[in-house]
């Protein structure tokens, strides 16, 4: 790619999440995700009513008087986006698969920077691709762009595996990750469930309805060769259907780790799904 090609695309990616960001991505991610965990502050003197499983004795039998152990809020959170590039991902009308998901990267990223947090990448097939490790800033931000754009893939397949095992092995410390892929592949990985239960997974599907509408204007003639009759077959109801199973295999094997996958379709304004994916994870964590 021309460096000036890139700049531009740097760019354009980077003005179209900012105002996504700003606009409506923004508030639904603070809301959603506020850090994890408590973080040691202070100890001061015990006052009456106070929880005693606070009580701090070391401090307390130094001092001759009660005194308590003080936590706040671990607010800062580690994001890390993995984002399938396998060959499958190549595929799309206006836009591929991968360059939709190379733009929820950037938006993601650019939410967790800009909430003080710190975003890292994964850029996988049935290998890794890249790794950018999480940091905060305007200039990461702009290297994870890069990444998404112009990283080649080697692998050909999707092999969930492998994203799932890095992060169980490199984060040690309890992270958001956003799982971003065409879901092309079969059953999740025990490494999928252990990595589960150490972090909050946020599986985010993009799909082209092309991949499984295209016998939607399919009308077949056929003649029976016996009477001579005409007919005219109507497959019409087949590609939703195998949309429909496709979806509820993916929904069923991510609700099993406790994740609801968040659907994003290749269209003009597919950030929206995004965000509507963020509204809805809201509603259902306010009940």
């Amino acid at each position: 790619m021309l460096q000036e090609e890139l700049l531009r695309q740097i760019r354009l990616i980077d003005l179209k999440v900012r105002k996504q960001v700003e606009s409506s991505l923004q508030g639904a991610y603070h809301t959603l995700f506020k850090g994890h965990g408590l973080e040691f502050q202070e100890v001061r003197e015990y006052t009456e009513g106070e929880d005693a499983r606070l009580m701090d004795w070391n401090v307390t039998a130094r001092m001759g008087k009660p005194f308590v152990r003080v936590y706040r809020e671990e607010r800062e959170l580690t994001v890390m986006v993995a984002v399938d590039i396998s060959a499958s991902t190549r595929f799309g009308r206006a836009w591929s698969g991968r360059e939709v998901m190379a733009t929820l990267g950037a938006a993601l990223a650019f939410s967790a920077i800009r909430n003080s947090d710190k975003a890292g990448l994964i850029l996988f097939s049935d290998r890794i691709e890249e790794y950018i490790p999480p940091r905060r800033g305007r200039n990461h931000l702009l290297t994870i762009i890069r990444a998404l754009l112009t990283t080649p893939a080697r692998g050909r397949r999707t092999d969930p595996d492998v994203p799932f095992r890095f992060i169980n092995k490199a984060m040690k410390k309890k992270s958001l990750l956003f799982f971003l892929s065409d879901m092309y592949f079969g059953a999740l990985p025990d490494s999928a469930s252990i990595a589960a239960r150490r972090h909050e997974i946020v599986p985010v599907g993009v799909f082209d309805k092309m991949s499984y509408a295209a016998e939607k204007s399919a009308f077949i003639r056929v003649k029976d060769p016996e009477s001579g009759v005409t007919r005219v077959l109507d497959f019409s109801d087949a590609a939703d259907h195998r949309w429909g199973n496709f979806r509820k295999e993916k929904d069923d094997a991510f609700k099993r780790l406790s994740a609801t996958p968040i659907w994003v379709e290749n269209r003009t304004d597919f950030i929206n799904d995004l965000v509507l994916g963020f509204k809805r994870m809201e509603r259902k964590s306010a009940r």
